[in-house]
């Protein structure tokens, strides 16, 4: 990246130019490189290999205007993937066939994945007119229009150029401006992406790297994410068309000078993106589609060459519905990478056979990171996916929570799961909370949501755990919201469980009592004998009033074993029967009303109480004593003060 110019302004400082990308396809030695050359004076091929070997290996870049670059792709089978990598993210594309030559094997391939990309705009190029005659030229023409019929193509002007007479070339730089000016505004996330396309470092700068922005914006001074890998980072500087800028935006090509990045942390393939709101991928809910002409069916679980953005990975595809995709089929497969990528909803992509390699099909990134397929998902598998590809707001945000873990989604995060604009994105939230579709919950400061599918199964599970804790304690009263939490916190976030046990509770589905959780179908009941005991304890605890007897001397009286006395003091606890005071020592609960009226007849006379003076008071020993005045102090019965006590707001005194 070079330092500013005195003679080249910021782009900021001007009004900004919307940015056009145009790529080249078509099949080896059909002249690309030196078309781009003709229109834009630049020679894209930079590698000494491809200087040597007069063919284009790597993407190279030139600029048609201040706003307009092209992309040269290398046309030769084996380089497939730099093709891809090139034209991931044009605006327009040209498709070049040799007049010599005619269509060629990957002019179709190059073809059929400018179709899968569902690139729609371009010009057809016909070059090195000056190498064939007017019969040849017309053949060749009806060829070419053979192979675009059933394209968006289709019907296309097809414009002859030659490089050596400069035949056609100002009229093709004239069309590809005019058609440019017709194409609509990308569809932007309103989430900074940017594709690494090329990676490297400049002295005295760092690293660099380049790639078109797929959507939102970035300025000078921001922090990015390097994904996949998370990798955080600040940008130091932005360069578009070779001009420092200030900001760049979706459409751009852009030079991003990365902050305390080495360069082999970096790498074409990977994608800066805004932070805190993607992940690495390593499993992807798709539509695919095969090519009529692929030249297999594609089988279940058949290793495959994923190809998206500027990266390729090695994968395994999942077809639940049938054993095989066949050729022109289309249907939802789930991708098992063997690499993490970075991809998000609507991205499109390629797919490739392993060996030999050959293009087999392309599609769409309907959800990432889903559960990994199973049979028993497979209606909820289809009415997801159905639901990601409709048009209709709220179909797409209840599909983006289901066959995902249950996890809260900030609203960004449902941006880039949905692609919905923002302000459409906010209203369909507000319309599904007030429905009760979606519920929401401030978590460390800020706002997520659950879905009501989401909470249901929460709840399915929580309703299980309960039924199972039932059955081995009928005599309890259920299970506290910590407890609940703790069984299923693995599975589920702890603020879905509680909201979970909120939602339980207002459809009747749960009943609390005394802060227990259980189903509304249960009601505790002991056996005839263990009432027996549970009566016999509360009322030696009733009767001992502020001097319980130990816990050996109730075993002995009782007849109890610890794991009996255990479970009838936690029953007696639930029921709101016994205090626990601490370890070692539990109160009737009909003591408290009396030991606070005790301290408030106390309190009449005296302002303090003394350890000595509140075991006279309550004839206490000195080893209850403390651990019950320590429960008064904490829940307001009375005020330390050194080693007396004062009365606390919970005891009233008269002090006219």
């Amino acid at each position: 990246m070079s330092p500013p110019s005195a003679l080249r302004p910021p782009l900021s400082a001007v009004a900004p130019l919307r940015q056009f990308i145009i790529g080249t396809a078509g099949h080896i030695d059909h002249g690309k490189t030196a078309l781009v050359k003709a229109l834009t004076g630049v020679d894209t091929d930079r590698l000494p290999e491809e200087k040597a070997r007069g063919i284009t290996i790597d993407i190279g870049f030139a600029h048609l205007s201040e706003n307009i670059t092209i992309i040269d792709v290398p046309g030769h089978e084996r380089l497939i993937k730099n093709m891809v990598a090139g034209v991931s993210t044009i605006d327009l594309v040209l498709f070049v066939v040799a007049a010599d030559d005619g269509v060629m094997p990957q002019s179709r391939e190059h073809l059929d994945i400018i179709n899968l990309l569902q690139i729609r705009h371009g010009l057809v190029v016909i070059t090195k007119t000056d190498l064939a005659d007017l019969e040849w030229l017309l053949l060749v023409e009806e060829d070419l229009r053979n192979l675009l019929r059933d394209t968006p193509f289709a019907g296309s002007e097809i414009y002859h150029t030659s490089t050596v007479s400069g035949e056609g070339i100002s009229q093709l730089r004239e069309a590809l401006l005019q058609k440019l000016a017709d194409i609509p505004p990308r569809q932007d996330m309103e989430v900074f992406r940017q594709p690494v396309d090329r990676a490297f470092s400049v002295k005295g700068f760092g690293t660099v790297i380049t790639g078109t922005v797929l959507s939102g914006m970035l300025k000078t001074g921001d922090e990015v994410e390097i994904q996949p890998g998370g990798v955080r980072t600040r940008v130091r500087g932005l360069q578009s068309h070779d001009r420092e800028v200030a900001e760049v935006r979706a459409g751009y090509r852009a030079a991003v000078n990365l902050a305390g990045i080495d360069l082999e942390n970096v790498q074409r393939g990977m994608v800066l993106t805004a932070p805190e709101l993607f992940a690495p991928v390593s499993l992807i809910n798709a539509r695919l589609s095969l090519l009529a002409s692929a030249p297999l069916p594609l089988k279940n679980n058949q290793r495959i060459r994923f190809h998206i953005h500027t990266g390729e990975a090695f994968a395994r595809v999942l077809i639940p519905d049938a054993p095989q995709l066949a050729p022109g089929e289309s249907g939802y497969v789930q991708l098992r990478l063997e690499q993490p990528v970075h991809a998000a909803f609507q991205d499109r992509f390629i797919v490739r056979q392993y060996s030999p390699q050959r293009t087999l099909g392309g599609g769409v990134v309907l959800q990432t990171e889903p559960f990994r397929y199973r049979k028993k998902y497979q209606a909820l598998f289809r009415k997801t996916l159905a639901q990601l590809e409709s048009d209709t707001p709220a179909g797409r945000i209840s599909g983006a929570f289901d066959l995902i873990a249950a996890e809260p989604l900030k609203l960004w995060q449902l941006k880039t799961r949905t692609n919905l604009p923002l302000q459409e994105l906010q209203r369909t939230v507000k319309a599904l909370i007030q429905e009760e579709q979606l519920f929401s919950a401030g978590i460390s400061g800020k706002t997520y949501y659950f879905s009501r599918a989401q909470l249901q199964a929460c709840l399915e599970r929580i309703v299980t755990a309960l039924e199972k804790y039932h059955r081995e304690f009928p005599g309890r009263a259920g299970l506290s919201e910590a407890e609940a939490i703790s069984r299923l916190e693995k599975v589920f976030h702890p603020e879905a469980l509680r909201k979970a046990l909120e939602y339980g509770l207002r459809t009747k589905i749960l009943v609390r009592d005394h802060q227990q959780y259980r189903h509304a179908s249960f009601t505790p009941q002991l056996s005839a004998k263990d009432s027996e005991k549970y009566q016999a304890t509360a009322a030696l605890y009733r009767e001992a009033k502020f001097a319980p007897p130990t816990v050996k001397e109730i075993l002995a009286q009782l007849s109890l074993t610890p794991k009996e006395f255990k479970e009838l003091s936690r029953l007696l606890r639930e029921a709101g029967q016994l205090v626990y005071i601490d370890e070692t020592l539990m109160l009737h609960s009909s003591t408290l009303p009396e030991l606070q009226a005790l301290l408030q007849d106390f309190f009449r006379d005296k302002r303090e109480i003394t350890v000595a003076e509140f075991k006279e008071l309550t004839g206490t020993t000195r080893k209850h004593a403390i651990p019950l005045l320590t429960y008064l102090d904490t829940n307001g019965y009375t005020e330390r003060d050194g080693d007396v006590r004062r009365p606390g707001p919970k005891i009233m005194v008269n002090t006219s």
